[in-house]
Order: structure tokens, then sequence, then C-alpha cells
């Protein structure tokens, strides 16, 4: 299932991951959890990735990162995640969507 989570330039997202089993209870992943890519705008891709995701509590986890200030930074964001399933001891992936939109509507460079 995809998230879709909205956010302006420069601020700092926050990813959350809940991990249960097939009974629904919450559990810890077998392995940690992490964010394998985040795709920018223009499909780039963001450096210092994979990266593990922080156990904030059982089968709870979170990860952070800054989108960048500026009119480039306005679209969407891919963010990939791995985890491995408590019950069935196999890989899964979460993918949430960042939209980035302008704080005041929109904007742009004009040249004068």
């Amino acid at each position: 299932m995809t998230q879709t989570l909205s956010y302006f330039p420069g601020q700092l997202v926050t990813i959350f991951l809940e991990v249960k089993t097939i009974d629904g209870y919450r559990a810890d992943s077998l392995t940690v959890p992490m964010v394998t890519r985040i795709i920018f705008p223009g499909f780039t891709l963001a450096s210092g990735y994979p990266s593990a995701m922080t156990n904030l509590d059982t089968g709870l986890y979170y990860a952070q990162f800054t989108i960048p200030t500026g009119a480039t930074a306005v679209g969407s964001y891919l963010v990939d995640v791995a985890y491995t399933n408590p019950t069935t001891s196999i890989i899964n992936y979460e993918i949430y969507q960042v939209v980035v939109t302008a704080p005041f509507g929109n904007f742009g460079t004009t040249s004068g």
C-alpha cells in the first residue's frame, strides 16, 4: 500500500513503518528495516541510501530526511522501505509518496 505524505520545501520528513504478524499484532522485523532509496523529482536518487530505520517501539520504526529548499524541491518523492516479515520471513516493501508543494502557492523564478 502506498502512503502519501504532504510537505513543503525545507521541512523534515518523518516516515513511520508498522510491522505486524499475520494475527495483526505488532512485532519487530526479523532484520532492521531499511530505507532502500529516495527518488527525487526528476528521477534522481538521493545519496546515502540504503539507511537503517530507528526502532521506536515493538514493531514501530521511523526514518527522517530533510526536503531541499527552493523551487526545484517541489514535486513528488518516492521513499522505498524494505523489512523482513516476522511471520513469513519474506522481505516486504512499503512505498511512501512525499508530495512537496510551495508553502504559499505557485512560485518560480523570473528575469527582470
